[in-house]
């Protein structure tokens, strides 16, 4: 029974978890885990623990009046969560390059990463951007896994995963980013440390700036009108 119970509150979380990062469910909207399960075919219990992970997760917030509810980001937390992966995607790639697992086959798990990534990053529907947004997470992901540290790679996929929730509210070009994980990949392929952490930094910094205009724009939108 618990086998069983496990395994489906697993699949709820990736089913929601899923829903969230590409924009189906969107920030600021409430869970409700009768409506959920319903939806899902299994019954709350596996829906309520899920929604436990994703609160951990950074993806769902728990409010007093309305139960649990989407996260929505404001600027602070984008410095925060960008801040927190400078200091991990450098550090993991820093690491990974002085145990010389920056090599020919993490050039090809990136290239093929990247040629994912390309095929959708220059669309504007939600599901184009949905799709190159999680190319995006795996060519990172490849990266700070390189590191072989499965703690850092656990808490980094929870940090992607916040940001990205900002992009899939407002679908737009994407493609600015296939150049910057162009310009890490060719780092990779020099195999110098100085050259990848520079495209890296550059890259988060400009990701950085972007969404927190992506942040800006979305706080206009829903702000009450005064007329």
């Amino acid at each position: 029974m618990s086998m069983i119970k496990t395994t489906l509150a697993e699949q709820a979380y990736q089913e929601l978890r899923s829903r969230i990062v590409s924009g189906r469910l969107a920030g600021g909207q409430r869970l409700l885990p009768n409506e959920l399960a319903a939806d899902l075919g299994i019954s709350p219990t596996p829906v309520k623990e899920a929604c436990l992970r994703l609160e951990a997760d950074g993806l769902l917030v728990n409010s007093a009046r309305r139960g649990m509810v989407v996260r929505s980001l404001n600027q602070d937390d984008v410095e925060e969560l960008y801040a927190a992966r400078v200091l991990i995607e450098k550090g993991a790639v820093e690491a990974a390059f002085d145990a010389g697992r920056i090599d020919g086959a993490l050039h090809a798990r990136l290239s093929e990463s990247l040629a994912n990534h390309r095929r959708y990053a220059g669309g504007t529907s939600l599901d184009d951007l949905a799709m190159a947004l999680s190319h995006d997470r795996a060519f990172h992901s490849t990266l700070v896994g390189a590191a072989h540290i499965p703690m850092i790679s656990d808490m980094h996929a929870r940090i992607i995963g916040q940001t990205h929730t900002v992009f899939v509210s407002i679908p737009g070009d994407y493609s600015r980013s296939v150049k910057e994980h162009q310009d890490i990949l060719d780092a990779v392929a020099a195999g110098r440390k100085e050259q990848i952490v520079a495209a890296l930094l550059l890259h988060l910094d400009r990701s950085r700036q972007n969404t927190l205009r992506e942040v800006k724009v979305l706080a206009q939108a829903t702000e009450p009108s005064l007329l």
